[in-house]
């Protein structure tokens, strides 16, 4: 059934893509999300991802459902990060190893999946945004510092950085206290 979703897809069959797309639009939506923050933005990206993976099924390698919506996935991403790009949203400093020592993050914390998506939102964009890669997408250092025109230790930084600043808003939120 998989294979069959995917080369129906392949073969431009109109309800398969509507199917396609009333099934996965919503996860795409919120991964989307995660990097814009504005609704109108991300619906904007939404439509326009799905367009390019319909239209360019061709440049989709072989594999079942689980590959398309990997590929899927990044295409949404790529997507957010061009939009960001394009506005100037998207600008990065390079930071050296020196100059983020010996920190440590704990949290006991335990929040449920909505409240820290919310909390995420409140991230500096430059932060959020390699935050959701690494973090959320499970991207390495090296792919996202290829993807954003970064070194390594910046996306390291930046996600340790992005860690520190949730704790602060953790604790103004909460008026909790982490060790």
């Amino acid at each position: 059934m998989e294979q069959n979703i995917v080369d129906k897809l392949r073969k431009k069959d109109y309800k398969v893509q509507e199917y396609f797309y009333k099934t996965y639009a919503k996860s795409m939506f919120l991964t989307i999300y995660r990097y814009l923050n504005n609704e109108e933005d991300t619906a904007e990206i939404l439509n326009d991802g799905f367009y390019k993976v319909f239209s360019q099924l061709d440049k989709f390698k072989e594999g079942g459902i689980t590959e398309l919506l990997s590929w899927t996935k990044r295409i949404m991403i790529n997507e957010s990060l061009q939009l960001l790009r394009k506005r100037k949203e998207l600008k990065f400093v390079e930071l050296n190893d020196n100059q983020i020592q010996h920190l440590t993050i704990n949290s006991d914390m335990d929040l449920e999946a909505e409240e820290l998506f919310n909390l995420i939102t409140k991230l500096p964009s430059k932060y959020r945004i390699v935050f959701n890669l690494f973090v959320v997408e499970g991207y390495n250092h090296q792919e996202i510092s290829e993807m954003m025109n970064i070194s390594e230790s910046t996306s390291r930084s930046y996600v340790l950085r992005a860690r520190l600043k949730l704790q602060e808003i953790i604790k103004t939120t909460y008026s909790y206290e982490l060790r």
